[in-house]
């Protein structure tokens, strides 16, 4: 009988899901769902009507009809869900399924609640999992910090598709050069980007959410803000001279731990040189002065002399474009992340 793993997302997936079977929409934000049948792993995930009404009254609901699966699953596979975990693991204690946690999270949460019940239940819901599988080895060793037990705790290094983007023949219909940003989480720094380049010949184009934009105030003529679905900016990046990726300080502790991953990993496919805000996550992925330049949070005027310095010099661009390139294709892909996963899976579900 086939390993069941039951996925517990921590937003929607059903559209996209659809979107990446009709090789519309790349497979990054599965986690690997996509890929566990060529490992003898049944996988399904949670999203219905229910899931979507307890979403719109709070988030931290969204994942309780998971009660009524628990029978049909070996292991639960969750990307949010702390609430859940709690009555699961340590309330009623149950020994299966298995749960193992994708954290892009926790360092956050947990430094944001230090103190009171909320951190109480957090710290024994996050201790009561079978597993928690780290995307970045900051975060694996902040949990080695607060003593989560080592064979528990596991690092793998998120991956992306590099054939589905090489394959996208979609251009850019912008014909003057540009550069590009592209986000929503709530970890971006657009602010900082916008000034960076307001006196400068360059033209940047921003792909985010009105949120996003808050506190901005007026654009300046070089700058354009798109409104785009995630399946819209892969043209945009892949005309882009480079990419900009752009974060708040870490110590804010908002939004998630890796703050601009996935889009660090699709510039780095699309052979684009990166400037990103310095962030303990880019550990073991991003080498500053080789795949790009990393400067300092809320730092305009380094930001704007790297922009200078890549904007004016297209072939060391393009040289740290083709490094990111070469890494992605050997240490970050989707076939390694999945490989690894589905080995945690099994080793967990025989514990």
């Amino acid at each position: 009988m086939n390993l069941r793993v039951l996925y517990l997302f921590a937003g929607q997936r059903r559209k996209l899901y659809e979107e990446y079977k009709k090789g519309k929409a790349s497979d990054i934000h599965l986690i690997g769902f996509n890929h566990m049948a060529n490992y003898g792993i049944e996988v399904t995930f949670l999203e219905n009507r229910l899931t979507e009404f307890l979403r719109r009254i709070s988030f931290n609901l969204t994942q309780l009809p998971v009660l009524f699966r628990l029978k049909s699953c070996d292991v639960i596979f969750s990307g949010s869900g702390i609430l859940t975990l709690f009555l699961v693991k340590y309330i009623l204690r149950f020994k299966k399924p298995k749960w193992v946690i994708y954290n892009t999270y926790l360092t956050n949460l947990l430094k944001r609640n230090r103190k009171g019940f909320k951190s109480w239940v957090i710290k024994k819901a996050i201790f009561s999992a079978d597993a928690i599988m780290s995307p970045s080895l900051a975060q694996q060793d902040f949990l080695r910090s607060i003593g989560f037990p080592a064979e528990k705790n596991y690092y793998v290094p998120y991956g992306i598709d590099h054939d589905f983007y090489d394959k996208d023949k979609r251009v850019s219909e912008v014909q003057e050069r540009y550069i590009f940003s592209s986000g929503r989480d709530v970890g971006r720094d657009y602010k900082t980007l916008i000034e960076a380049v307001r006196d400068l010949p360059v033209k940047l184009i921003i792909a985010a959410l009105p949120r996003n934009l808050k506190g901005v105030g007026e654009l300046p003529v070089n700058v354009e803000v798109l409104y785009l679905k995630r399946t819209e900016t892969p043209p945009y990046a892949k005309g882009a001279e480079f990419m900009v990726i752009t974060t708040i300080p870490e110590e804010r502790m908002a939004g998630s731990d890796c703050s601009g991953q996935y889009s660090l990993l699709e510039s780095m496919s699309f052979a684009k040189a990166i400037i990103t805000t310095s962030r303990a996550t880019l550990t073991g992925y991003f080498k500053d002065s080789e795949d790009g330049i990393i400067i300092p949070p809320y730092n305009v005027s380094e930001l704007k002399e790297a922009i200078k310095t890549l904007w004016n010099d297209p072939q060391k661009a393009k040289v740290m474009g083709e490094s990111g390139r070469n890494k992605v294709r050997t240490q970050f892909t989707m076939d390694i992340f999945s490989r690894k996963l589905a080995e945690i899976f099994r080793e967990v579900a025989t514990r």
